[in-house]
């Protein structure tokens, strides 16, 4: 026989919230090995002692949990689903006929807390994970993400200048030039100036958003600029669990975060790691020192200035002279150029690279053709851990690790 479903009202229900959520739901579990009534007291000063009660702070801080591991980016949408899901109610201490709160109170939570409360949260959980054995600490991964800002692109402007810039500008008669931003690589690793050796200016140094400063315009793979930021993070091999994060503006070289990731990192794990595992943006030659310096492997393809396919690689050239001079697959010479300690070049002028019949093989560039190595073994030390050997035109000259280490 057939049934039929029909819809009927109450005005009386006998449940209860305990019930209904499943045992084995992973909310119970967070709320089992997960305790943060340490809040009350890392949060007692933010508040004024009279006054309307606030909304309890373990509560705020259980739905940002809930937002992170359950995959809500929004929190409208955290909201609506706390609303209807009867799992989330439980969690939070919220029974079948308590209203919520508004979802504003997690915007102004973040005005009222300072970042040191959020970080003793997440330090909090870190040490949690080691307790219970997911953490090894051997092996850190790190990686940086683009997170797109909530702005538009057509809120970016011309960055006015401060009072400082105009008056040097009025008194010296001409626009301001900055060719120049960063510093050069002696050979020493100075953590506040890793990864600012960047010497051209970028589109990016004269533009914001007056929506959201913070926010710069980013393209990746041919496509279309969009306002974002970056999230850097250090992860720990064994659980993946996130051991330090940092974050800066989208056009910030990934290894000016190295040393803030792996300083965090090492404060939680409470070790040195064997093996530091990261892309080719963290692979300079200062990251590399930096890591090998303190015997620590860094398996990381070196980020070596080389031409893409199709045209000539470092590694067409030709030494001659023991080092002190470089042929070009054209036959012309030059002569070992040294601006530091810790960097030899070859530099074909201008005039000579834009008659050479061989330029478009060569290089696009209008100031001809440079070809650059570092003394020392580092970028080879990286190579050889990497699991896929490397083609032999992106491996190194043997006469650079033999007489320049």
């Amino acid at each position: 026989m057939q049934g039929r479903k029909e819809k009927q009202q109450k005005l009386f229900y006998s449940a209860s919230i305990e019930r209904l959520v499943p045992q084995d739901h992973p909310v119970r579990r967070i709320q089992e090995v997960l305790d943060l009534r340490f809040l009350y007291k890392d949060t007692r000063e933010y508040y004024s002692h009279e006054g309307k009660p606030s909304i309890d702070p373990v509560v705020l801080f259980k739905l940002y949990v809930l937002g992170y591991f359950f995959g809500i980016p929004s929190e409208r949408r955290l909201f609506r689903e706390v609303q209807v899901n009867l799992a989330y109610r439980w969690y939070l201490g919220y029974d079948l006929d308590e209203p919520i709160p508004d979802h504003s109170i997690m915007t102004k939570s973040r005005y009222r807390f300072p970042p040191a409360v959020f970080e003793r949260l997440f330090k909090h959980m870190i040490r949690l994970c080691k307790e219970k054995g997911l953490i090894s600490g051997d092996y850190y991964f790190m990686d940086s993400s683009v997170v797109r800002a909530d702005a538009s692109k057509e809120s970016f402007r011309a960055k006015l200048r401060t009072e400082r810039e105009f008056l040097e500008e009025l008194q010296s008669g001409e626009k301001l030039r900055n060719n120049f931003k960063g510093h050069i690589f002696d050979g020493t690793v100075n953590p506040e100036k890793m990864g600012k050796r960047r010497r051209k200016a970028k589109k990016n140094d004269g533009m914001e958003s007056w929506s959201d400063p913070d926010a710069e315009l980013m393209s990746r793979n041919g496509k279309s600029a969009i306002p974002a930021y970056k999230a850097h993070l250090c992860v720990d091999r064994k659980r993946r669990v996130i051991l330090s994060v940092d974050g800066s503006k989208a056009s910030k070289d990934d290894m000016a975060k190295v040393h803030s990731l792996y300083t965090n990192s090492l404060f939680a794990v409470g070790k040195k790691p064997k093996m530091i595992v990261a892309d080719s943006h963290y692979g300079g030659i200062e990251a590399l020192k930096y890591f090998q310096d303190q015997k620590i492997q860094t398996c990381i393809s070196p980020r070596i200035q080389d031409n893409s396919e199709g045209r000539y690689r470092n590694t067409d050239f030709t030494v001659v002279r023991e080092g002190e001079e470089m042929e070009c697959p054209a036959g012309h010479r030059v002569r070992k150029q040294t601006n530091n300690v810790f960097r030899i070049q070859f530099h074909w002028p201008k005039q000579l690279c834009n008659a050479c019949a061989l330029k478009e093989r060569c290089t696009k560039s209008v100031h001809g053709r440079l070809v650059s190595f570092y003394k020392g073994n580092y970028f080879t030390n990286a190579k050889t851990i990497q699991d896929v050997p490397q083609p032999v035109n992106q491996r190194l000259p043997s006469w650079l690790d033999a007489n320049m280490a």
